[in-house]
């Protein structure tokens, strides 16, 4: 693993964390959690402030001067706290001058130990889930940031910097969601509970909570993808470069805090495509994490199966042989015992019923075989168990003609599907008014595609958008109606409707159905 070229276990310092390896640990860590907190309005604090911000975050037990400023050179030695001199304050005796002299404020490798302490209390107290919606804001985010690159007024470049952050959090989420989880996944499997019930009841549920996901992550994969590629398109450089000017960073006095930054979008943007769109054509790692619920929910079925047939009573032949000879012996007579042996072993001769006697005169079933006369049976019969005549099995005629056809038919759908979202493309936000006359088939589309909309939960600014499953039909409804009415004929009707604002944007429509037709 790297960070902007430097390897990970190369780049940390071995003494970040050694405040929390002493024996004075829990008031290390408690100085560092209150000059943390007051950070954020006081940057310094000196030796009363400091006390009063240990007793904010809790800490109730005695603490000497000595004691606290003792602690606070140490964190200091350690480079995670930085003392200076506080020439502002006024100083009435020698006494208030000691404790007024020296103030502290968090250095950068201070900022960056409470982060990493903070952090892991954060891992070990959260819940792990899977969240198929983290896609969904992935290409939320993508298309957002598609729409303000295109749009030239200075104001925007703060918006593409904050949608491009976001898009940054989505994918730190699912990567740091999906590594938890998959060591929670391998704990579960490997999970042995006393009770039966609950070690059923806790896998199946996990297989039902996997096979969801999965089902969630399929649809907005494709959808990434084509976002993605409309970025490149639109230009990565313009797209980082507005977002380093929205950014507004603060200036530095040894380095220009700009190429680090823009190091770090395109480090995160190269591992956004290994995610969704590898450049080399590979397979994306979203496919992988499909794979890994899939291979999970075989592992948990097997593992209870694993389960109950380990409780399961081995069967001996032995015993059984025993326990039935002392089934024998208890039997009060000949009649008794020979049922018995009808009914361990079913060894009773066969009847051809269907068969006639010699003298073809048909006889009763109730009839005894020891009363009844014998009858022919075909050796085939014996040795088959059948008495139909048996012969070479028919050739399988080959199916490519009826798989050509069925291929045909489906290209011929496929690009007549795609004429009818071409025709109900239209060039950015129009009135419902604006489709008059359909016909049955686009009239239809239209409909589904509008109740698709309207099912999806409402975005930030009030709209609906949905997408079809394979991602290339986007639809946008606004919900603001004017003073009339849309009206749309059709072959089957009139259809009467409140005038909405809607947005139908169709990817590579003109290019797949020429691919189909051609093919």
């Amino acid at each position: 693993m790297t960070d902007g070229g430097v390897r990970v276990w190369r780049g940390v310092d071995t003494a970040l964390f050694q405040f929390t390896t002493t024996p004075l640990a829990d008031l290390h860590i408690a100085i560092m959690s209150a000059f943390e907190q007051a950070s954020v309005l006081v940057p310094t604090l000196d030796l009363d402030q400091t006390r009063a911000q240990l007793a904010r975050v809790g800490w109730d037990e005695p603490l000497t001067d000595e004691a606290l400023h003792g602690a606070l050179s140490s964190l200091t030695g350690w480079a995670l706290l930085d003392a200076t001199q506080n020439h502002g304050a006024h100083y009435a005796t020698p006494a208030e001058f000691e404790r007024k002299n020296l103030q502290w404020s968090l250095t950068r490798k201070g900022e960056a130990a409470m982060a990493g302490v903070l952090r892991s209390l954060e891992v070990m107290k959260s819940a792990l889930g899977l969240q198929s919606a983290t896609l969904d804001g992935i290409g939320d985010a993508l298309a957002d940031l598609a729409t303000l690159i295109g749009q030239d007024e200075p104001e925007t470049n703060g918006r593409i910097h904050i949608r491009l952050s976001e898009l940054e959090n989505h994918q730190r989420s699912l990567i740091e969601t999906v590594r938890q989880f998959n060591g929670h996944l391998q704990r579960l499997i490997r999970a042995d509970v006393s009770d039966d019930e609950i070690f059923a009841d806790v896998k199946r549920r996990t297989v039902g909570y996997l096979q969801d996901y999965v089902d969630g992550v399929d649809r907005p994969q494709h959808r990434i993808a084509l976002r993605i590629d409309d970025l490149h398109t639109l230009g990565l450089a313009t797209l980082f470069e507005r977002a380093l000017h929205g950014a507004n960073l603060a200036p530095l006095a040894n380095e220009d805090p700009g190429p680090p930054w823009l190091a770090g979008r395109v480090r995160r943007w190269d591992a956004l495509l290994s995610w969704f769109a590898p450049a080399d054509g590979s397979r994306p790692q979203i496919q992988q994490l499909i794979d890994v619920p899939r291979t999970a929910i075989i592992e948990l079925l097997r593992a209870i199966e694993r389960r109950f047939d380990s409780r399961s009573r081995s069967t001996s032949v032995a015993n059984d042989f025993r326990r039935l000879a002392e089934l024998f012996d208890m039997c009060p007579g000949d009649d008794e015992a020979h049922a018995l042996f009808g009914a361990a072993f079913g060894l009773w001769p066969a009847r051809h019923a269907h068969k006639p006697s010699v003298d073809g005169t048909a006889r009763r079933t109730s009839t005894s075989w020891l009363e009844a006369e014998p009858t022919h049976v075909e050796p085939s019969l014996r040795t088959t168990g059948s008495t139909a005549a048996r012969g070479r099995s028919p050739r399988v005629g080959d199916p490519a003609a009826v798989r050509r056809e069925r291929q045909r038919q489906q290209a011929t759908s496929l690009a007549d599907q795609r004429r009818v979202q071409h025709a109900l493309h239209t060039d950015g936000a129009v009135r419902l008014a604006t489709f008059a006359t359909l016909d049955r088939r686009e009239f239809r589309e239209l409909l589904w595609l509008l109740a698709a909309a309207l099912n999806s939960q409402p975005r930030a600014d009030g709209s609906f958008r949905s997408e079809s499953p394979d991602g290339a039909v986007e639809v946008v409804l606004m919900g603001s109606p004017n003073a009339t009415n849309a009206v749309i004929e059709t072959d089957t009707g009139t259809l009467t409707a409140p005038n909405l604002i809607v947005s139908i944007s169709v990817d590579g429509v003109d290019v797949l159905a020429q691919e189909v037709v051609g093919g």
